[in-house]
């Protein structure tokens, strides 16, 4: 094969990969503007209630019996979700349409592990309050996380 070839096949799995992943990226974005949008209608209205409880174990398919043999799938994946409304979930129905549950079942995919989720965020927060919400994940020493992601100020 000659090294024009092989740069052109590099070159074309790179385009294909890139796009992937920007692909992956828009989506991504579109499902956090989605629930920005769901959350502005629902912040203000009298009456409304808390976000649902998204805690708990996603992918749960990626601890059967074949994956438990793997060294690198003998434990979840542990990730924790912290900021305000948006990362609470305000404004969805169920606990799957929140933030943090759309991201650890798309981590658990991409891993091929389960992952545990624990949601500290809080409508209303405020950068400030980040404090008081990495003390409550850090808190318990037999579940510290592997990954963590901070929404806050998600307005338009």
């Amino acid at each position: 094969m000659s090294r024009a070839r092989v740069a052109r096949r590099i070159a074309a799995g790179a385009a294909y990969g890139g796009g992937g992943i920007g692909l992956i990226g828009a989506a991504t974005i579109g499902v956090v503007l989605a629930e920005v949008q769901l959350a502005k209608r629902n912040v203000g209205g009298g009456g409304h209630t808390a976000p649902p409880r998204a805690d708990g174990r996603y992918g749960r398919s990626y601890a059967s019996a074949e994956n438990r043999d793997r060294p690198d799938c003998s434990e979840p994946v542990r990730f924790a979700m912290l900021g305000d409304s948006t990362a609470a979930g305000q404004g969805v129905h169920r606990a799957g349409q929140t933030p943090g549950a759309l991201l650890a079942a798309g981590l658990a995919a991409v891993a091929e592990r389960p992952v545990d989720l624990r949601n500290v965020a809080l409508p209303g927060a405020q950068s400030d309050d980040l404090d008081r919400q990495v003390t409550l994940v850090l808190s318990d020493p037999s579940w510290m996380p592997d990954v963590c992601v901070i929404m806050i100020g998600a307005t338009t």
